[in-house]
């Protein structure tokens, strides 16, 4: 059958249209590459264009070459289309063009490890502390500078008296000072250089715009300011352009993502032709139905319905619980069965808003045996903030070498390496660790002023471990170490909340484990930590849903679905904007399932926001609306949840209670959350206040797990 006959009506006609400027709005999972790769072949095939006067621009390499491998399997002559990232099209302009950039022939393209190599060297130069000023941050300060075209005299100029800024600022000067000395670009200049070039050269823009004769952008929601500046140089008053992407997918706005270019397309061309490809062949209809009830609240979008070409018999299933644990438990479950049910691991991937989340939906597997791997990060145990937090943690029961260094080491101290080595030279003499050394030290009045003080911090939190439980303990450590006053200067709010996160866990592990202490729990956390990862075979996915974003899977979960958690509490006070671009990320989380969905949230009290999360106003934007309430679910004015039935649930995990005569007033005793008061009795449920930081609990009278004070027989 021929290649255009297999096509559905709207993908037929986005292949077949004349117009002269044509925008595709191609909703997740309608074959938007296919469509791509099927024109480019019907314009050489069919309608005689010259393959080497057509670019195809593409937004990663992964994708350029899946169409060049599809569109060489149609048509050999595909192979002469110039398809490539637009950052691989710009070397290529600038191959030819680098004279008149004041360039030479084979100028220097410079990777992320050559940037790390240039700030090495300023920061040498500059006797610069790594771990106080970051290079992440500097790299991001640098990249942010060129992209708004702000000069380093101007970036000295703005910098003032601020000492950390002003150190960014000079590290800026050494870094272009170095790039111009090597003849370099890195991968922000390769843009931003072509598009100054062909803003002020008329003649080199008219050259470019005679080489290619069709443009095509996919993912054109995702061009930014300058990409975008490109590509309309490249069209002049002859040229074709058209482009694919989705509005309800831009995700990447924080990048410079611009979704007003799709949106405006039809502004900018008046000419321009639209076609909706709106028939998705990954998800089920219940699925899209969800996905559209969703994104249908945002008003910054084209107008599309998505429908599925297959139905299943799977409603989508949403479950709140009292909290992270029992999320994560049923998370695990809910896995482990459809796997007895002939599936397979690698069948389930599980998405959330933020990495931190991640911590108990890891116990909760590796406590059931379940393989998983963490796409795109690091498991949590092993995220650098928690080895920092950990290593003051060890300072107090073990002060071994290792923990030392690290602590001493974030946020630094004025304890250099040579000091260190000293230290070491002399333990090792003595016979004894580095702590035992420098305690000797102080002691005896020989120890440096930052040593003393550094000793004195880690033995005040000795002194309070004999009395704190381990979460109020780790809590002072926090704050009296200068981890969190390090991490609000840095700005990674993230890991903070990864922090936050180790403390509810140990939160956890306390209300589990009533006569285990510090020592104990980081034993637990080796144990967890000391696995290796999967890198073949049968596994779960663990991912965010950026790392998500073109995968799909047969069983996707969605965890954490709570306001100030997913939407997250910064895209809240952003207002619209940052609530519709969390909305777009949800609806992308949405559309990576093929067969079964699963959305769950749960309302422990959350370190990350300081309090207890409300369920996130996505869940009832996709219809969970007033009727029947989930077991685990509070007294929300939502309903309609899938499968939902506090007794079985109970009956199951072996929590029915026979004795349930609760009244208001009374003071009840629960296995978590210790005593409270209720206030509140409805049927067969009760609200409970219980002391922080629990707060109020809607829970069943059969729960097995709460009794009358004075009766917990």
């Amino acid at each position: 059958m021929d290649m255009i006959e297999e096509l559905n009506p709207q993908q037929k006609e986005a292949v077949l249209t004349q117009s002269q400027h044509v925008r595709v709005i191609a909703g997740a999972g309608s074959g938007k590459t296919r469509v791509l790769t099927t024109r480019i072949v019907h314009l050489i095939r069919d309608l005689g264009y010259f393959p080497s006067r057509i670019c195809a621009i593409t937004f990663t390499n992964k994708a350029a070459n899946e169409m060049k491998e599809r569109m060489e399997k149609m048509h050999p002559d595909a192979v002469r289309v110039h398809t490539s990232t637009i950052h691989s099209l710009c070397v290529r302009i600038l191959r030819e063009e680098y004279d008149a950039v004041g360039l030479i022939r084979n100028f220097i393209i410079l990777d992320s490890a050559d940037q790390q190599s240039i700030l090495r060297d300023a920061y040498k130069e500059f006797q610069y502390d790594r771990k106080e000023l970051p290079m992440r941050d500097v790299l991001n300060y640098i990249s942010n500078n060129k992209i708004a075209d702000v000069s380093v005299n101007q970036a000295i100029m703005l910098a003032g008296n601020d000492t950390y800024e002003s150190r960014k600022a000079k590290v800026y000067a050494y870094y272009m000072k170095r790039c111009k000395d090597m003849s370099a670009l890195d991968f922000d200049d390769l843009l931003i250089v072509v598009n100054k070039l062909f803003k002020e050269d008329e003649r080199i823009r008219q050259k470019w715009q005679r080489r290619f004769q069709v443009i095509l952008v996919d993912e054109f929601q995702d061009v930014d300011m300058i990409q975008y500046g490109i590509v309309q140089s490249l069209v002049g008053d002859e040229n074709e352009l058209y482009v694919v992407g989705d509005p309800d997918q831009t995700i990447y706005t924080w990048r410079g993502a611009n979704v007003n270019f799709i949106i405006d397309f039809d502004q900018h061309y008046a000419d321009a032709k639209t076609i909706v490809l709106n028939q998705n062949y990954r998800s089920s209809q219940n699925i899209l139905d969800k996905a559209n009830r969703l994104i249908v609240n945002n008003s910054n979008r084209h107008e599309k319905d998505l429908f599925a070409n297959k139905t299943n018999e799977h409603e989508v299933t949403y479950q709140g619980f009292d909290s992270a644990e029992e999320e994560a438990a049923w998370i695990a479950k809910t896995i482990n069965e459809l796997k007895h049910d002939g599936g397979s691991y690698l069948d389930s991937a599980v998405l959330y808003r933020s990495n931190y989340l991640s911590r108990a939906l890891e116990k909760a597997l590796v406590s059931r045996q379940i393989p998983y791997v963490v796409y795109g990060g690091l498991r949590f145990y092993d995220q650098a903030e928690i080895k920092d937090m950990m290593s003051y943690l060890r300072m107090i029961t073990h002060a071994d070498d290792l923990a030392l260094r690290r602590s001493i080491g974030v946020p630094r101290r004025g304890i250099g390496e040579k000091s260190l080595d000293t230290i070491s030279l002399t333990a090792r003499d003595r016979g004894i660790t580095m702590y035992e050394s420098m305690l000797i030290d102080v002691q005896d009045g020989s120890a440096s002023p930052k040593v003393r003080k550094y000793v004195n911090m880690i033995e005040s939190f000795k002194q309070m471990a004999q009395t704190l439980p381990v979460d109020r303990l780790m809590r002072n450590v926090l704050e009296e170490s200068g981890l969190k006053a390090h991490f609000e200067k840095l700005e990674e709010m993230e890991r903070l909340a990864s922090i936050n996160e180790l403390i509810q866990d140990a939160v956890q592990f306390q209300k589990s484990y009533e006569d285990s202490g510090l020592e104990e729990y980081i034993q637990m956390i080796s144990l967890y930590s000391d696995k290796e990862d999967v890198v073949t075979g049968d596994y779960v996915r663990l991912m965010t849903i950026h790392a998500s974003k073109g995968l799909e899977f047969e069983n996707v979960f969605i965890l954490g679905l709570s306001d100030d958690i997913f939407p997250n509490r910064n895209s809240i006070r952003e207002g619209k904007d940052g609530i519709q671009e969390e909305r777009r990320l949800m609806y992308v989380a949405i559309t990576r399932a093929r067969e079964r969905l699963f959305l769950s949230n749960n309302f422990g009290f959350n370190f990350a926001i300081s309090g207890t999360p409300r369920v996130s106003r996505f869940i009832k934007e996709m219809g969970f609306e007033e009727g029947s309430k989930n077991p685990f679910m509070g007294s929300l004015e939502m309903d309609s949840f899938v499968d939902v039935s506090v007794e079985a649930y109970e009956r199951e995990a072996g929590f029915i209670r026979k004795n349930n005569k609760f009244k208001k007033g009374n003071i009840v005793v629960h296995t978590e959350f210790g005593e409270g008061i209720i206030i509140n009795v409805e049927d067969e449920m009760m609200r409970v206040a219980f002391n922080f930081p629990y707060g109020t609990r809607t829970i069943s009278k059969k729960f097995q797990g709460i009794a009358l004070k004075g009766d917990l027989s």
